[in-house]
């Protein structure tokens, strides 16, 4: 794959904003459940239900990362 292709398709590099930091969200007791369900049985194996949980503690810690 040439480095335009790459850049677009490729794993994301996120090192330029990347650092270490503590952070602190608040999760509902579904997005608790979503993410120990997760962790037993892997990510593979949640239903599209648990994915969408997983999916918006996911995206509270992103908004904590990088506003």
């Amino acid at each position: 794959m040439n480095n335009a292709l790459e850049a677009l398709f490729g794993k994301p590099d996120y090192s330029h904003i990347a650092r270490d930091k503590a952070v602190t969200v608040s999760i509902t007791a579904d997005e608790m459940s979503a993410i120990l369900y997760a962790y037993d049985r892997g990510v593979s194996e949640l239903d599209a239900d648990s994915i969408r949980k997983l999916d918006a503690v996911i995206a509270k810690l992103k908004d904590e990362l990088h506003p």
